[in-house]
């Protein structure tokens, strides 16, 4: 029933960016520049302010077509149009924000944010055009409730201007949380909230959405709730696709991807040599590897201590409760070694299983014997807790130990 849900809530908030979808809408160019060229919204734009528009339509007066016209040169950087919205601007620096009612076209966030995309195309050359908005802004918050709309803050910051800051409130306006949400990745202050207050946020958004009607708003409204809800869809899928199984099929894979590691013959001039010759080096491959799928990926100098011991794991994958221990086998002999390690270093850990429950063993063989791996395989995998265990050889175009030596 929710899948049935999110796509009926889907569609019609494309339904209703769509009936925005006409020339010169500042509505509808508002809302594809907050959702951008995605194409899962499944709409072809025609909503730029073409020639025929701007003869017949545009008027350097009405701050809507010039807003709608900032918004075409945004998108498509058409120095041919500076002159029409030069005149535009030069217009509206002469109008007194203070005289604006609230009805008024500089109360309307689609209209100032574009206006707001001229005003940075004219910075360094005529900043009086900034300078004018920064006061339309601060008007417009003063007249405002004391909540601060996120879309005129994102307008503030194209123009240089400075303006109260919103502050997370999930009890604000399911719109007005929407816009909080996109303002966060239009460059808002870094650490403004935290990556659990975000997760918050979005999940109040959903469960709000599920029992509010969504449908029937502004174009720029739904651009903004469409954007979040189909983010948090996406969240959620890519959450179920984040397992243990993923991360030992990519780490499968771990010998096949070394076949672009580097270790150049000396004959070039500069050869590019990566030696992989202990332990840590390893696991910096491994980050490496994982770092892009899992955000909360630990290694060891972040990961907890264990009661008073100093024992600490390589990496680990707090969401998955999965710990990745890894070793170095530089001789067939020592794999009987390595084994005994891994009991010793995985028995703390079975014995606090409230952050991590399970354990992933990635061997490392320098020296291909090949012929150890499956009995210390077998052996790893019968102890409680160990979920897997993979062992990988050096490349043949990587040196062995000796020749690394000389």
């Amino acid at each position: 029933m929710t899948t049935t849900w999110i796509a009926d809530g889907l569609g019609r908030l494309r339904a209703d960016i769509a009936s925005a979808n006409t020339s010169g809408n500042v509505e509808g160019l508002l809302a594809r520049y907050i959702v951008g060229d995605d194409p899962r919204l499944g709409i072809a734009w025609g909503i730029d302010c073409e020639e025929l528009w701007l003869r017949r339509t545009y008027d350097p007066s009405s701050l809507p077509t010039v807003a709608a016209l900032g918004y075409t040169e945004a998108f498509r950087s058409d120095a041919g149009l500076l002159g029409a919205l030069d005149e535009g601007m030069q217009r509206a620096v002469a109008r007194d924000p203070l005289l604006a009612g609230p009805g008024a076209a500089l109360h309307d966030p689609s209209v100032l944010l574009g206006l707001a995309l001229v005003a940075k195309r004219f910075l360094g050359t005529k900043n009086e055009y900034a300078h004018w908005l920064g006061k339309v802004l601060g008007s417009v918050r003063r007249d405002a409730a004391v909540r601060t709309d996120p879309l005129l803050a994102h307008a503030a910051q194209l123009c240089s201007a400075k303006i109260t800051l919103p502050v997370l409130d999930l009890e604000a306006p399911l719109s007005d949380c929407a816009a909080f949400d996109w303002w966060l990745d239009q460059g808002a202050p870094v650490g403004l909230v935290t990556a659990d207050q975000r997760i918050a946020l979005r999940a109040s958004i959903v469960e709000r959405a599920l029992t509010e009607d969504v449908g029937r708003r502004s174009a720029h409204q739904a651009a903004l709730l469409w954007r979040v809800l189909r983010a948090a869809v996406s969240e959620e899928t890519a959450a179920v696709l984040r397992t243990l199984a993923t991360v030992s099929q990519v780490l499968s894979q771990f010998e096949s991807c070394l076949r672009r590691w580097r270790w150049d013959s000396s004959e070039l001039r500069t050869p590019v040599r990566w030696p992989i010759r202990s332990e840590r080096e390893v696991q910096d491959i491994l980050w490496l590897i994982l770092r892009g799928m899992f955000h909360d990926l630990e290694d060891e100098d972040t990961l907890p201590k264990f009661g008073h011991s100093t024992y600490r794991a390589d990496l680990g994958v707090p969401s998955l409760g999965l710990l990745i221990e890894v070793k170095f086998a530089r001789a067939a002999a020592d794999f009987k070694a390595i084994e005994k390690e891994v009991l010793e270093d995985v028995e703390p850990y079975r014995r606090s299983p409230e952050r991590y429950r399970e354990i992933l063993v990635f061997i490392y063989d320098d020296s291909c014997s090949v012929q150890e791996h499956e009995t210390t395989r077998r052996a790893l995998r019968s102890v409680p807790g160990i979920a897997d265990v993979l062992i990988v050889s050096r490349p043949s175009h990587l040196p062995t130990a000796a020749d690394r030596r000389e």
